[in-house]
C-alpha cells in the first residue's frame, strides 16, 4: 500500500492544499466510501491544537492501492491536509 498521506508529527509537518471547488468534498467523500480495515487502540490528536479528539475512532482504510487514517480524514475536513497527487486525482476520477 502507498500512504495517501505524508507524515505529519506536529503543526509544522502539515502541508495543505488549495482545493478547487468541489475537490474537498469529493476526496472526504471517496475517503468515507470504504469499510475500515483496522481499528487501533485509542484516539488521535489534533495536529494543530494538540487536543486529544477522543470519540473519534482511530481507523485504517484503503482502496487498494493507498492507504489512509480516519485521523488524516479529519485533518482534511479540518485543515485541508494535503493529499498525495495521486490519491487526489485517483479520487476524483471514481
Amino acid at each position: 500500500m502507498i500512504d495517501a498521506f505524508t507524515d505529519y508529527e506536529s503543526k509544522d509537518d502539515l502541508v495543505t492544499h488549495d482545493y478547487k471547488s468541489g475537490e474537498k468534498e469529493a476526496l472526504l467523500s471517496y475517503m468515507r466510501s470504504f469499510r475500515y480495515d483496522a481499528v487501533a487502540a485509542g484516539f488521535f490528536d489534533d495536529v494543530v491544537t494538540g487536543e486529544m479528539k477522543i470519540g473519534i475512532d482511530y481507523l485504517a482504510f484503503d482502496d487498494g492501492i493507498f492507504s489512509w487514517t480516519s485521523r488524516d480524514t479529519y485533518h482534511v475536513e479540518h485543515y485541508d491536509l494535503a493529499p498525495r497527487d495521486e490519491f487526489l486525482a485517483a479520487a476524483l476520477a471514481a
